[in-house]
């Protein structure tokens, strides 16, 4: 089947903006700067004058800011002849802030207001650089944070003047890119493609995923993707699921290719509707590649369907039939992952394989991020002929915090660490001392947050590389990452006589491309002091000697041949000391009910197992679990440990239809800007649907994000009632408590009919306070939000300040 109107609309699609002009902006109102700090988002400091969504500046408005001159801001008009806008602040005395707060000293908001007149009802096209979010007419939309520029972010004007407010944040003087053009296309392919290279004539089947964006207010149904026929392609037509209005999807497509002997092939795809009419046309250049390039490599996620891909260089020389070592390297924040590859040389004795934390930025190799490791790791032990005693862990910058963060909860994977000016951990490379949240919230709040963020306290955890060697690299001069952080690091572990080879080098900074290493690869991490470091080092899979602490047993379970199958309290600190002497194993621990070990992987003559000083004597040489066998509840709630781990399987977001125009029209936005914000943020996938389209098949394959209330939300209003959480005339009410006022909740609960399936709600008590529910949406690396949290619109002030209460289920899904 060939589309209709082909060459007008090639015209069109090539360049989707054509032939609209962009709206001409001369001019800004500029308000900041505010301080901010780490982590402590979503804080709306136009709250006095209607807040974001409904601001209008005026010269009569005051606002109060710790930076500014006697404390006090007004809006202060620039002109501008591009998109590009530059606030310099030159009146603000930063050096005062950042000699006695550090670079945290330094960290500011700000927001840019202007109008533009619009000749008729209309979408239009916003392209944004370093805009974390907008609001256009009151409504939020997701901007692009740093510098990429595949992101269009289609919004609805109205005739008359419409209202632009940018939001922007950052360090010190600021700039951000903001462009904003009408557009009459129904939809457009964006050119965020993930793809595979070609290894010679191997492939014939490959995975790609491409974005469609939706140009119109209304969904866009039975779309269909064709695959133009070649000599090397068979021709192929794709459905598209539905699209919302002004959404986003991005659909994974199977391609089968035959041999082909040209260095890249063109696969042309053309988006179309049921009347057969051509919407949109991309070219995706496939290349060629031999096994002594860097090349990328795609896989479907188990986590949302998604394509995501991995560098790979392969040794050199290869032989399939021999094993070799690997060195997993994690990129630092902006750095893509085929990029990292071409910084290492090939090895004659190892694979290098370099995931992509889901995006350059990603999630700091935690989150999302360590489960695209995960599932990279998995992909690759799979494919490739890998000695799983020669498995080494690398990185930089964000990627060497990484390194920390991933060998530390899990070490009997590795037999080595190397990470190379790795920061030590949130709190700690950037204090949050500043936070709204550590001013303004109750102690007992503050520790349920922190509880759910221990993970990513790497220094806590140290005592788990007893037995895995650490190669620590870093430049003397480091600005970005200063040598305090390593360190430290090398400190504490020497304190602990356990293996770590420091390398400080005079005069190198963050970053540095001396290729003194063989081949040519990028000194900072491919180098042979270290790399000669990690080829002496074999993973010790069965120590008779170690200690360990864990916190968070969804992310791990197992250590060397113990494995903890249940905590007596969730996300507490639990501790696990062995020790083997003659024919018995001392095992002590905290805070574990049942735990497993696998005495006969020891090779040893066991006889008992003395666990707290009770004794167990061996019968057989299985695994032996002691303590009670966890049963389905404890394992769920072992599985979803935090608000976060509901995104991490397959799940869907469903809207409320049940409400007036307006709130529904609410709803929907709200949840396509969640989907946006999970394909921008994770290069992932997720379905928008309405509360009637919800079906039992749905029920039980997906977690349900329901957004709305029981009155608006038809799921909402079945699902709730078998949850702790109910609604009242004066509030909310959860187990027997009350809490009165305009109130807004987030909470996570098990499916009552399909337990293995997550329930998340994102609700509130008015229309109101369901636009507040989503403060704690936990899309974002190192989130705090527990299993509840019950709040009010005073957190965008003031943070875990506005929290009323929170806190996690027990096993039984009781409060405790």
């Amino acid at each position: 089947m060939k589309f209709l109107f082909a060459g007008l609309f090639w015209l069109l699609t090539t360049n989707p903006l054509w032939p609209a002009e962009p709206f001409f902006i001369d001019s800004w109102k500029i308000l900041g700067p505010f301080m901010a700090a780490p982590r402590d988002g979503g804080t709306d400091h136009l709250l006095k004058y209607g807040g974001e969504e409904n601001i209008i500046p005026h010269d009569s408005q005051v606002f109060y800011s710790e930076y500014a001159d006697q404390g006090i801001l007004k809006w202060e008009e620039i002109s501008v002849d591009s998109d590009r806008v530059e606030i310099n602040y030159e009146e603000i005395d930063w050096n005062a802030s950042y000699s006695r707060l550090g670079g945290v000293g330094l960290l500011n908001m700000g927001y840019a207001y202007t109008e533009i007149q619009a000749d008729s009802d209309q979408v239009a096209l916003v392209s944004s650089q370093q805009v974390g979010r907008f609001y256009v007419n009151g409504r939020g939309y997701q901007g692009e944070p740093y510098n990429a520029n595949y992101q269009r972010t289609a919004v609805s004007l109205h005739k008359g003047i419409n209202r632009i407010l940018v939001k922007f944040a950052g360090r010190h003087k600021r700039s951000f890119r903001f462009q904003i053009e009408p557009t009459e296309l129904k939809a457009l392919f964006l050119e965020d493609v993930t793809q595979p290279d070609l290894l010679d004539l191997e492939e014939k089947r490959v995975l790609l995923a491409v974005p469609i964006l939706n140009t119109t207010k209304r969904w866009l149904r039975d779309l269909t993707i064709e695959l133009d026929s070649s000599p090397v392609l068979k021709e192929k037509i794709y459905d598209v699921p539905p699209i919302p209005p002004l959404g986003v999807i991005k659909i994974p497509l199977k391609i089968e290719l035959s041999g082909f002997s040209e260095s890249f092939i063109t696969v042309e795809l053309t988006l179309g509707d049921s009347k057969q009419e051509e919407l949109s046309r991309i070219p995706i250049k496939l290349n060629r590649k031999s096994r002594t390039e860097p090349l990328k490599q795609t896989f479907l996620s188990r986590v949302d369907g998604s394509v995501q891909y991995y560098g790979i260089r392969y040794p050199e020389p290869y032989d399939p039939k021999q094993e070799y070592a690997v060195i997993f390297s994690l990129h630092g924040a902006g750095v893509e992952a085929i990029h990292l590859a071409a910084q290492y040389s090939s090895k004659d004795w190892a694979f290098v394989i370099t995931p992509t934390n889901r995006r350059p930025y990603g999630f700091d190799w935690q989150d999302w991020g360590r489960l695209d490791f995960e599932e990279v790791f998995e992909e690759v032990m799979k494919e490739y002929p890998i000695d799983p005693d020669r498995v080494y862990l690398a990185g930089s910058s964000m990627g060497g915090q990484g390194v920390w963060h991933i060998g530390l909860h899990d070490p009997s994977r590795f037999a080595a660490l190397a990470p190379q000016a790795g920061w030590t951990g949130f709190q700690h490379y950037s204090p949050f001392t500043m936070q709204k949240s550590q001013m303004f919230a109750a102690p007992d709040l503050l520790n349920v947050r922190n509880r759910v963020m221990q993970d990513s306290n790497n220094l806590y955890f140290l005592e788990n590389l007893q037995h895995l060697p650490v190669v620590i690299t870093q430049g003397a001069e480091d600005r970005t990452v200063p040598p305090l952080h390593p360190r430290m690091f090398q400190k504490f572990l020497k304190d602990r006589e356990f293996v770590v080879n420091y390398r400080e080098l005079p005069e190198q900074g963050h970053w540095w491309d001396e290729p003194r290493s063989s081949g040519g690869g990028s000194d900072a991490v491919d180098n042979m002091e270290m790399l000669d470091f990690l080829k002496q080092q074999v993973r010790n899979r069965y120590p008779q000697q170690f200690n360990i602490r864990l916190f968070d047993l969804s992310i791990n379970d197992t250590f060397y041949w113990i494995r903890v199958l249940s905590q007596k309290e969730a996300m507490q600190q639990t501790k696990i000391s062995v020790e083997v002497i003659g024919e018995k194993i001392l095992l002590n621990t905290e805070n574990v009910s049942a735990i497993e070990v696998d005495w006969g992987a020891l090779n040893l003559p066991i006889q008992r197992i003395i666990w707290n000083q009770q004794h167990y004597p061996i019968s057989d040489d299985s695994p032996m679990l002691l303590g009670p066998e966890p049963d389905s509840a404890a394992q769920l709630a072992t599985k979803y440990p935090a608000l976060k781990s509901v995104f991490f399987r397959p799940f869907v977001l469903v809207y409320g239809t049940q409400g007036g125009t307006h709130q529904q029209e609410m709803l929907l936005h709200r949840a396509n800007q969640i989907a946006i914000r999970f394909w921008r943020r994770a290069n992932g996938s997720v379905r928008v649907i309405a509360d009637t389209e919800v079906t039992e098949s749905i029920e039980s394959e997906f977690n349900l994000v329901m957004l709305g209330n029981p009155k608006s939300n038809l799921m909402i209003k079945k699902l709730l009632p078998h949850t702790p959480l109910e609604f009242t005339e004066n509030g909310l009410r959860l187990e027997g408590k009350e809490y009165v006022g305009e109130l807004a909740a987030s909470i996570m609960y098990p499916h009552p009919q399909f337990p293995e399936r997550m329930l998340a709600f994102f609700t509130g008590t008015t229309t109101e306070a369901e636009k507040t529910s989503l403060h704690f949406l936990p899309i974002y690396s190192g989130s705090g939000t527990p299993h509840y949290v019950v709040f009010d619109k005073t957190v965008r002030q003031y943070g875990w300040g506005g929290v009323h209460s929170a806190g996690f289920f027990d096993f039984r899904n009781q409060l405790p």
